[in-house]
């Protein structure tokens, strides 16, 4: 059954979703970030995709805030935003997250992304392949990488990838629904596990998604306004399973 992540995007220590990947377009959400940590547990996600956008963005860290989080959560916590050292993904996992996210580190630096593979195991690693257009986008969506999401996801499961995460950026926040053509694409691999994430509206583009081959998505928006319960979720995609 398709795998249910619930996205907490983390700016100046307050729970936001934002359109695009732009802050100037942030919906800040009232509730704190340990509040709706438990609240998605509660509500039966499988796991926590917790980004820090201030370190993605460069401008800061809510470290102190996801260590509690990590402390308190009972489900799986995947952490990602700024993650451009060895040491950094090693602090993430040591801290307790179970699996750590690389995005720009991935692209610049590969010997990097083979290390870790090797020394803590492909289950504990998710490569993002973040595009806009079918092109490659790092550093907080601000840098093109020049290739293709296809290839990069191809460069990945060469090395020993084995999670994927796959972000449609211009769909990210938008409600529009998935990128369901990329996703059945990328989920042509045998051996990558595909995590879906960008325009996820309701309970029915979960279903395409999971038609189209990903191992889970990532919700976000939908989550916070209402348009994805994570119980009904559970209950349509079990009953379809």
């Amino acid at each position: 059954m398709l795998g249910l992540w619930a996205a907490i995007d983390l700016l100046s220590g307050a729970v936001v979703t934002l359109k695009q990947g732009k802050e100037a377009t942030k919906t800040t959400w009232g509730e704190g970030a340990l509040d709706v940590a438990a609240r998605w547990e509660r509500e039966g996600a499988d796991g926590l995709h917790v980004i820090d956008l201030d370190a993605a963005f460069g401008k800061g860290s809510n470290r102190e805030t996801i260590i509690r989080m990590l402390r308190k959560a009972k489900l799986p916590v995947e952490v990602g935003g700024g993650v451009r050292s060895l040491s950094v993904a090693e602090s993430w996992l040591d801290a307790g997250a179970k699996r750590v996210i690389l995005g720009t580190l991935a692209y610049e630096e590969p010997e990097t992304l083979s290390k870790l593979l090797k020394t803590r195991g492909a289950e504990r690693v998710v490569a993002a392949s973040d595009y806009v257009d079918g092109k490659v986008v790092t550093s907080g969506w601000k840098a093109r990488q020049g290739v293709g999401v296809l290839d990069a996801a191809k460069r990945f499961e060469e090395a020993g990838v084995v999670n994927l995460l796959a972000t449609a950026v211009g769909r990210d926040g938008m409600g529009t629904g998935p990128d369901l053509a990329t996703m059945k694409a990328l989920c042509a691999s045998r051996r990558l596990r595909v995590i879906a994430s960008g325009g996820i509206r309701d309970v029915d583009d979960l279903k395409r998604i999971e038609l189209a081959g990903a191992a889970g998505a990532v919700i976000g928006r939908a989550l916070y306004d209402g348009g994805v319960s994570l119980r009904k979720a559970r209950v349509v995609l079990g009953s379809e399973s």
